[in-house]
């Protein structure tokens, strides 16, 4: 009696086994390097009970995204760029405490976010679509950047968003947005003769 109980345990423990092994083989085997949305076959309702592992879905980003801003002056001139969003050089410390990665995310996802804008928006009649600038993520970048530290003459100010391949360093950084130019609301200065 004992015997055939741990025979019958053996064989419920090789049938478990065996099920989460196919289940994984199965899942293993049912990813789709390259998915396409606007396809969809009848195998794909087998992701009810397969999973689809697609992490950082629906696409993983490839690039850092960099935002600069740079100002005009009283007398016309530019400052140079200058970032606002670099990245902390990551410790083992940033792994239980790194609050300033929500900063960086968020610069992170709003400059996504006006970049897929203006993918979708596009060009109106041969110039840029006006809708950008009252944009939420536009808006958003405004702020941030005119919330920042200026030159004591700055009178408007202007963002750019780059991208790069992060850390490698091969790729070069590539200009993918440049805002207008916005006011401060500082007063300029007249010369009265």
């Amino acid at each position: 009696m004992f015997g055939s109980r741990s025979r019958r345990s053996t064989a419920k423990r090789a049938a478990l086994y065996g099920l989460f092994g196919t289940w994984f083989g199965l899942t293993v085997v049912g990813q789709k390097l390259y998915r396409d949305a606007t396809k969809r076959t009848g195998w794909d309702k087998l992701y009810l009970v397969i999973p689809d592992w697609r992490f950082f879905a629906p696409n993983p980003g490839i690039y850092d995204h960099h935002l600069l801003m740079r100002d005009e002056l009283a007398d016309g001139s530019l400052t140079g760029f200058r970032e606002i969003s670099s990245m902390e050089e990551r410790t083992l410390l940033h792994a239980l405490w790194h609050p300033h990665r929500r900063a960086e995310k968020t610069v992170f996802d709003v400059a996504a976010e006006l970049l897929r804008y203006v993918g979708e928006h596009g060009l109106v009649r041969g110039g840029a679509d006006p809708t950008v600038q009252l944009s939420v993520p536009y808006l958003t970048l405004l702020a941030h950047v005119t919330a920042q530290q200026h030159h004591p003459d700055a009178v408007r100010t202007q963002f750019l968003i780059c991208v790069s391949g992060g850390y490698d360093e091969e790729e070069e950084p590539t200009m993918v947005f440049l805002s207008e130019f916005h006011s401060l609301g500082r007063p300029v200065a007249r010369c009265v003769s």
